[in-house]
């Protein structure tokens, strides 16, 4: 057992490392054919994997912050979109499990059971076009209707729609009692009448995700399955609950950093070039290069790491904080890890037969999850002044 890890920590890791390692004899082929990775998720529903986070009282894993963090690092060392996608349904997961803590409602318990037990696979569109504000106000709207809610809008960014047992979004109810007030809402997206998944995610990168947006017209959603309201808030502010998810984000892009590193050591570790007498890895330009690459994945991990371990005992505000920056450190330097790896290796890292392109193209997606970098630099130093991020108005 690796001594930096428990041995709790090892067993998630070491099941993470079987996944990748099959995962990755599919990987270039399903970025290749922008094909979902069906097969992966037959695997990772099979092994117990989707179950990673919901608590072993409701027939799931039980990993902690920090668990999950190391555990999908190694898998997306296999498929980093793989491990993206289904980070996306630890993030929807995590907010039942984070609900039912506070709350002890009835209907998040029995939707936590289900899906461990039925090994359910959710998802979710926080993202809307046109609108920068959806954690606070979004633009999708609901209406009471006769034992329900009728939804209307449209979300993009659905990761792994095509495979979703559970779809989470949010909707906007103008005319609530208490004033307007956002509805967190969890349903099956194949009960439904009125929900149309477009085709669209032909993108640069993260190919295999099947990240579709989706059009909502006259969507009935039943009452029980509300897992949340809130107040519209005019603030900016994020809790600890709504910072996880981007910040978990962090750790898969790390997962792609640490792949392009050990592939660079391994294909110039004897790699020949005429006239020199020893291999390319004895050459500066490709050692220098990749001890600049492990200084930055360390660097992420450490920041990732501590974030991690302290979710629990730090002040929400203040892990808040943390988590927007210790996402962001990750994210810039595994974009740096793998720029360095295709510069290590020099013009064949061009070329479609080896992975550094795509772990290239993949790694920037890591760039456009919100919060980006400049908006992470403006709520760092917003928030340290304790000022709104968003005007009241």
């Amino acid at each position: 057992m690796n001594p930096i890890n428990t041995e709790r920590e090892q067993r998630f890791i070491d099941l993470a490392g079987t996944l990748a390692d099959d995962f990755a004899e599919r990987a270039a082929r399903h970025d290749e054919e922008r094909s979902f990775p069906h097969e992966n998720y037959a695997r990772l529903k099979e092994s117990g994997y989707t179950t990673l986070i919901i608590p072993e009282a409701f027939g799931g894993l039980g990993a902690s912050m920090l668990e999950r963090i190391k555990t999908q690092e190694r898998l997306a060392q296999g498929c980093g979109a793989t491990a993206l996608a289904i980070n996306m349904h630890f993030n929807v997961v995590e907010l039942l499990v984070d609900l039912y803590r506070k709350f002890k409602a009835p209907n998040v318990e029995r939707k936590l059971k289900r899906i461990a037990g039925e090994r359910l696979i959710c998802g979710g569109s926080g993202s809307e076009p046109d609108n920068a504000v959806i954690a606070l106000r979004p633009r999708t709207t609901a209406r009471r209707g006769p034992g329900g809610w009728i939804v209307n809008g449209r979300k993009i960014f659905g990761t792994q729609s095509i495979a979703l047992d559970q779809y989470f979004i949010e909707a906007a109810w103008e005319d609530a009692p208490q004033g307007p007030s956002i509805l967190s809402l969890y349903f099956n997206p194949r009960d439904v009448a009125g929900l149309e998944f477009k085709n669209d995610w032909n993108t640069m990168g993260m190919r295999a995700t099947e990240s579709r947006s989706a059009e909502l017209k006259e969507v009935f959603v039943a009452d029980d399955d509300v897992v949340l309201q809130r107040k519209v808030s005019s603030s900016g502010r994020i809790t600890r609950v709504f910072a996880k998810a981007p910040f978990s984000i962090g750790a898969p892009y790390i997962g792609i950093a640490v792949a392009a590193r050990n592939f660079v050591v391994d294909f110039m570790r004897d790699r020949p070039r005429y006239p020199l007498k020893k291999p390319m890895s004895h050459l500066p330009s490709v050692f220098n290069k990749v001890g600049e690459m492990d200084l930055l994945i360390e660097g992420a991990r450490a920041v990732m790491w501590k974030a991690a371990a302290e979710l629990e005992i730090d002040h929400p505000r203040s892990w808040s904080r943390k988590a927007v920056a210790a996402r962001m450190i990750a994210i810039e330097n595994s974009v740096k890890v793998v720029d360095l790896a295709l510069r290590a290796v020099g013009g064949s890292s061009y070329f479609k037969r080896l992975p550094l392109e795509r772990y290239y193209r993949d790694v920037r997606a890591g760039l456009y999850h919100p919060f980006d970098s400049d908006e992470s630099l403006e709520f760092l130093g917003k928030s340290a002044f304790d000022i709104p991020l968003m005007e009241a108005d």
